[in-house]
């Protein structure tokens, strides 16, 4: 029997308490896309030099995709709610506070601009490229058009 080799069990832990295992069943999808866009929040504003003591911030591509990244997913939980329905408290602090980030990341995008072209360059930062592009604007739903059927528009 394989039970009665210890060699084969797991060894046991030693602060006396099972390992934790994820149960999927038990994971609610809204609250993992939570902490997910608010860690991606963190990340952008840790690029866009907002928490200090992050060693490697001012990376705009990584401020712009953690940006754009959170703002997906709290869109995504915006829509899935019905249209009227109150927002839970964590879903608006989270728009708030996303917002917050896209002002200072195109506060910053215009510091770094405004900084190129009293440098000198004047000409090259007006034709080469921003180094990264704002977030997108959040998306509104469009009305659906209403089709034809042949017992009326639907």
């Amino acid at each position: 029997m394989a039970d009665d080799n210890p060699q084969e069990r797991p060894p046991a832990p030693e602060t006396g308490e099972a390992p934790m295992e994820l149960d999927l069943a038990q994971v609610r999808v809204e609250a993992l896309m939570l902490q997910v866009a608010s860690e991606l929040m963190s990340i952008g504003a840790g690029q866009l030099g907002m928490i200090p003591g992050m060693v490697n911030g001012g990376d705009a591509v990584q401020a712009s995709l953690a940006i754009s990244g959170a703002d997906a997913l709290v869109e995504t939980l915006v829509i899935a709610f019905p249209e009227g329905a109150p927002l839970p408290p964590q879903v608006e602090e989270l728009r708030r506070a996303l917002a917050d980030l896209k002002l200072a990341f195109a506060e910053a995008v215009r510091m770094t601009e405004e900084t190129a072209e009293a440098g000198g360059v004047a000409g090259e930062a007006a034709t080469a490229p921003p180094a990264a592009a704002p977030p997108a604007p959040p998306r509104t739903e469009v009305p659906r058009p209403k089709i034809w059927t042949p017992g009326g528009e639907v």
